[in-house]
């Protein structure tokens, strides 16, 4: 069965920069290291026959699976011809944590002596393992090691493997990294990487073999699109054996459908050597994120919106109508999504400070009156409205910080405000250090000399020299009169 959700087209303005990098990154693991990993494994293959390791390592094999109760295991080793069974032990054992224990605690060995012969040849066939890329990254069973949890979310078993999990990294990162932001994808992926390991670790427990493959990071994506786009209805193409189709539907309807696939597989073909355990995992694990990124109201809800419904957006106007009805929170919920889609807006930033300061609320307030007198003014007005701000936060005692006072007086320097600029000087005056205020004071004599205002001009730079004598810029100014 194949659910593939395909209900925004790529473009320029929704491309999924950092899908794209993690498909480059994916590509990078295995054509720039995985593929050099068949010289390095066969010598180590081969050294492990030669050096007479799989001697030593066969008969405690067999004696581990007995003790351990791997009952089919050790019938399937004793199939095996004695002259094939190092061969057979070399490869089965590859990943095999707990077998690697039993030799080096010496529960595996019968003879004392025969461990202490095999320790340096084992010490030689690690080492060139070692030098496997892919064997130092895949998540191996039986053992917690967060590294390779993640790390063997970037490994593929062949270039197919690769070509379809990437397939639906890209189909889905276009889809969920517009409506979530690039960070917040990321995150995604790199927990729901390390959460779908988690789950196939605890299923997987005691066995021996190991795990590699981006499919379980992106079943985390699929279920935190599941979610994030909730009830909105969504465009996917569905395959199953000769059927297939395009059709219309809630994207929380696909959650229960790609998970109770999962689930049926991991149950009944648990032995096809597919991580079905990995992939609900991830699922789950998504789900749980894209349920925390909607209830902390972290998702871009102009992504998702359809754009015939984009064009009817009354969000604006309706926010108006419950301030001017003293409504705070109503108004105030309108007006945060707003601002999380559109954080630039001027307008929006200033209703956000009128719904904070009318609700009593004096820290909420104080920080949204930061972020409008942050924000750049564009028109005469906007700075008007800054400056205006400014004023009754003195008034209102609410502290505006140093940085957010040198950005205002670049900014109302830059337009021309130069009578707004004095006055914020002026407030400053004991709380600025003496070199930055006599830097300060001598740019806005420079100002209105640009503006031709010579009076001002020679007010300003007059004043420097008084107030500051000690400074460079008091010397500037003396040059300046007298060279007038």
């Amino acid at each position: 069965m194949l659910i593939l959700p395909l209900h925004k087209p790529l473009s320029r303005e929704n491309f999924p920069l950092v899908t794209l990098l993690l498909v480059l990154l994916n590509a990078a693991v295995y054509f720039g290291w995985q593929r050099q990993d068949a010289a390095p494994l066969q010598q180590a293959q081969r050294y492990y026959l030669d050096s007479g390791l799989g001697g030593y390592e066969a008969p405690a094999y067999a004696r581990y699976l007995q003790r351990s109760g791997r009952g089919e295991t050790l019938a399937q080793f004793e199939r095996v011809p004695a002259a094939q069974q190092a061969e057979f032990v070399g490869g089965a054992s590859l990943n095999d944590v707990r077998f690697l224990q039993a030799l080096r605690s010496g529960d595996a060995f019968e003879d004392p002596a025969a461990q202490q012969a095999w320790a340096p040849l084992r010490a030689r066939y690690d080492a060139l393992l070692d030098r496997v890329f892919t064997l130092r990254h895949l998540q191996r069973s039986s053992e917690w090691s967060p590294a390779r949890m993640l790390s063997s979310a970037f490994l593929h078993a062949d270039a197919l493997h690769l070509f379809g999990n990437m397939l639906f990294l890209v189909v889905l990162g276009t889809l969920l990294e517009g409506a979530i932001g690039r960070w917040r994808f990321l995150l995604v992926y790199l927990l729901g990487a390390i959460g779908s390991s988690a789950v196939s670790l605890c299923w997987r427990w005691g066995e021996a073999g190991g795990g590699l493959g981006a499919s379980g990071a992106i079943a985390a994506l699929m279920g935190a699109f599941c979610v994030v786009w909730g009830r909105r209805p969504v465009r996917f193409f569905y395959w199953f054996a000769v059927v297939f189709d395009y059709v219309r539907g809630p994207a929380i309807a696909l959650l229960p459908l790609w998970l109770g696939w999962e689930l049926y597989n991991l149950l009944a073909n648990g032995d096809a050597g597919i991580g079905f355990d990995a992939h609900a995992g991830g699922l789950v694990t998504g789900a749980l994120l894209g349920a925390a990124l909607v209830a902390m109201r972290q998702t871009r809800e102009a992504f998702m919106r359809d754009e015939a419904v984009a064009a009817a957006d009354d969000r604006w106007e309706r926010a108006q109508r419950h301030l001017g009805r003293l409504e705070n929170r109503e108004a105030a919920f309108l007006l945060d999504e707003l601002a999380a889609e559109q954080p630039r807006r001027f307008d929006v930033a200033q209703a956000r400070y009128r719904v904070a300061r009318n609700a009593g609320d004096a820290r909420a307030a104080q920080a949204r009156a930061i972020e409008l007198l942050r924000l750049p003014a564009t028109t005469a007005q906007e700075a008007q409205a800054q400056a205006a701000l400014l004023g009754d936060c003195i008034a209102g005692a609410i502290a505006v910080d140093a940085a957010t006072r040198a950005l205002l007086f670049d900014r109302w320097l830059a337009l021309g405000r130069l009578h707004d600029a004095e006055a914020l000087l002026a407030q400053d005056a004991a709380a600025a250090p003496r070199a930055e205020q006599a830097q300060h004071w001598f740019r806005l004599a420079l100002g209105h000399g640009e503006r031709q205002t010579p009076t001002e001009w020679r007010r300003l730079l007059l004043a420097v020299i008084e107030r500051y004598p000690d400074q460079p810029q008091a010397d500037k100014a003396r040059f300046l009169l007298a060279n007038a």
